[in-house]
């Protein structure tokens, strides 16, 4: 049987090798629920983050920072998908939250806005 001290070793090992948050998969499940959440918690705080892991925020950060570069382009969802690293839902879910951002113009494609230039005609 493992004691808490081998598992929280064994949990700091993978965190520091692996990042987070692909750790948990070199950890068996029966050592990962001996060590505390709060000791989990900590450890994970300040880990790196694992070797090509990118959320969904980083994503949708990389869209909008390209159409703030290139206003009034047309796109499709999948142009955007490859310019963000990221999924087409992803990109539909940032295309419907950023509406001020995004205009469809006929079928699939959008034109990249400017939005703070559209308030400035708009007054």
């Amino acid at each position: 049987m493992i004691t808490v001290k081998e598992a929280t070793e064994q949990v700091a090992e993978a965190i520091e090798k692996h990042g987070a948050p692909t750790w948990v998969a070199y950890v068996p499940m029966q050592v990962r629920k001996l060590v505390p959440a709060e000791v989990k918690t900590n450890m994970i705080r300040n880990a790196k983050i694992s070797e090509g892991w990118t959320g969904k925020q980083d994503g949708r950060n990389a869209i909008i920072a390209w159409c703030k570069a290139n206003v009034f382009a047309e796109v499709t969802v999948k142009q955007l998908a490859e310019v963000g690293g990221c999924s087409e839902a992803t990109v539909r879910t940032l295309i419907n939250d950023r509406r001020d951002l995004f205009k469809k113009i006929e079928g699939r494609m959008y034109e990249v806005r400017d939005p703070e230039m559209d308030r400035e005609t708009n007054r």
